[in-house]
């Protein structure tokens, strides 16, 4: 005889907590299998050497680079000094490792550095990059650069990824794909010997003074007398906007790209 009892029904609709729940999780899932692939597609290609698209990548430790890399300052009055972040005393050598190499941390100490000129009172018109890397222990090549690049139209406009940033690859970042990695060497693996290091540093540490800095015992003070490593100078807030904007009109600029 057939039985009353109900049997439960395993096919019931799912309720909508559930249908949210579950494409929620399918959302998650797919985002963390496809941003570590953003690079194949919203990208140039040579990520290992220009980094664009790294963050986050499932081959982050599978490059290495090292190099060097000096700034070359001009102000209005014709005035030209080399700076690089392997002759500023103020960082920190875990800083200085990472800054040389890595073209956004790269780029803001390059903000900080027009930050400083600004403080300063100088009139910056440009600064121009001049550098040598080698990948992988491949035959060195410039990194950033063409050497006629302005870093000064890119401070603040290289935060947000395709479509609504740009690239840096072809303006201030030399395009360099795997297959492409020059078979010899490119440039001098040292830095040539018109960049002093000695000079560079006398001349990091004269920008400080002049911009108001100061060493009290081991701490270095902005001129606002709060410790250097709480101010914001990395950021193109409205004053250094400004200040960019002033020395594209300098320089005759129609707009900053």
């Amino acid at each position: 005889r057939p039985s009353s009892t109900r049997r439960p029904s395993f096919a019931q609709p799912l309720s909508l907590r559930q249908l949210l729940l579950l494409g929620w999780l399918g959302g998650l899932g797919c985002f963390h299998a496809l941003w570590p692939l953003r690079h194949l597609v919203l990208y140039p290609a040579g990520v290992s050497w220009h980094e664009e698209g790294h963050l986050h990548a499932w081959h982050m430790k599978l490059r290495s680079k090292h190099g060097w890399v000096v700034v070359h300052a001009v102000e209005a009055d014709g005035l030209r000094t080399d700076f690089s972040p392997s002759h500023d005393m103020y960082i920190t050598a875990d800083q200085r490792k990472k800054i040389i190499d890595r073209p956004h941390a790269f780029l803001l100490w390059v903000t900080h550095l027009a930050w400083l000129h600004m403080a300063a009172g100088r009139n910056l018109t440009s600064l121009h990059a001049h550098s040598c890397f080698s990948l992988n222990g491949r035959p060195h090549a410039s990194l950033y650069g063409p050497p006629e690049s302005n870093l000064l139209a890119y401070l603040g406009r290289y935060e947000l990824i395709p479509p609504f940033g740009t690239t840096a690859v072809g303006k201030w970042l030399m395009p360099i794909s795997p297959a492409q990695m020059p078979q010899a060497e490119q440039c001098s693996r040292v830095p040539p010997p018109e960049y002093s290091g000695r000079e560079m540093a006398a001349s990091m540490r004269d920008l400080h003074l002049e911009a108001g800095f100061r060493t009290v015992g081991s701490v270095l003070l902005a001129s606002n007398g709060q410790p250097a490593y709480m101010q914001r100078h990395t950021v193109v807030d409205e004053e250094l906007a400004g200040y960019l904007a002033r020395a594209a009109a300098l320089r005759g600029d129609d707009a900053i790209e």
